[in-house]
């Protein structure tokens, strides 16, 4: 599958996060803006930079009034170490099957790919960015995307 762009719509989902609770699309489309980052999993330098790195800007996004959802293949279980070692405040959500990587079309050859999306109130997507081994890149472009819409 080809992967969704800006102006493409967000696809339903339905998700369980590090806790086993249901996450789906539903719960933010239509209430609130939201971050949906692809990493490939819980170990290696540039996955824990990446989550470490939306950690530490999760209160400005929060201040913007958006959610950060994570997402990666790991288990439920491996999900929970890694939050709570790392202190994790938002949702790390449990791909399986790579299934919701599929759905948006960042199911890479052999991982997942690591893609950010931010997807508006009204269920479109108005980021889509890619860079693999630019972990810092990913918070620093949503930050600017979501200044602006709150400007707006």
């Amino acid at each position: 599958m080809t992967r969704l762009n800006v102006g493409d719509k967000c696809p339903q989902f339905c998700v369980k996060n590090k806790d086993g609770k249901e996450i789906k699309s539903s719960d933010f489309i239509g209430k609130k803006p939201f971050v949906l980052f692809f990493f490939p999993n819980n170990i290696g330098y540039y996955c824990k930079s990446e989550v470490c790195e939306f950690r530490d800007a999760y209160e400005k996004f929060c201040e913007y009034g958006v959610e950060v959802i994570g997402a990666s293949p790991n288990s439920v279980e491996s999900h929970n170490r890694f939050a709570e070692k790392h202190k994790i405040p938002f949702n790390l959500v449990v791909d399986e099957g790579r299934k919701l990587a599929k759905l948006f079309g960042v199911d890479g050859f052999l991982i997942t790919d690591r893609v950010t999306f931010i997807i508006d109130i009204n269920g479109m997507i108005v980021l889509s960015h890619s860079a693999l081994l630019k972990s810092t890149q990913h918070i620093e472009e949503s930050l600017k995307l979501v200044e602006t819409l709150k400007a707006n």
